[in-house]
């Protein structure tokens, strides 16, 4: 089983059974328009529901524009130089309680092989970590319906916020 290990650094190691460690680390919009790539096809294959309507193509101008606001964090999950996983947030002051600074869980993906181990939660927590630093007291999840990360969530102590229902019409 890798190891996983959580930090600042851009430069990955390995551990003392000469197996790679996985490094969590922030990283950059740009850096992660190069690096995430390559999974959204996989991510997007996996949980898109309505998919007659639900076409990828990401929105980079928005993300461009909250990441210009600095409303916009990253987290990737890196092996050997490869993006294996990702945590995208969008941080803001409440539309509804100016005063309630939150986090909002975008996109959150860890490639099927890499799973079964405590790399999401890891990723999870350095997200959550994060969030925190920012001054954020609210952190949001979204997450389909029998999924690992809607079983997981409970365990770390996550309610349920309010339920969003979708119908194409």
């Amino acid at each position: 089983m890798t190891s996983v290990t959580v930090t600042n650094k851009t430069k990955a190691t390995v551990n003392e059974s000469r197996v790679p460690k996985t490094e969590i680390r922030l990283c950059t919009y740009d850096e992660f328009k190069v690096l995430g790539d390559p999974l959204f096809e996989e991510h997007y294959e996996e949980i898109a529901r309505n998919k007659q309507v639900m076409k990828l193509k990401p929105n980079y101008q928005l993300y461009e524009a909250l990441n210009s606001t600095g409303w916009l964090f990253i987290y990737v999950a890196m092996q050997d130089n490869v993006c294996i996983g990702y945590s995208m947030n969008i941080m803001m002051h409440h539309l509804h309680y100016a005063d309630l600074r939150i986090a909002q869980n975008d996109i959150l993906f860890v490639k099927k092989e890499f799973r079964g181990g405590r790399l999401g939660l890891r990723l999870l927590k350095a997200t959550e970590d994060h969030a925190r630093s920012e001054g954020c007291k609210l952190m949001l999840w979204h997450a389909k319906e029998n999924t690992a990360l809607a079983k997981l969530l409970p365990k770390l102590k996550y309610g349920v916020q309010e339920i969003m229902y979708s119908k194409e019409i």
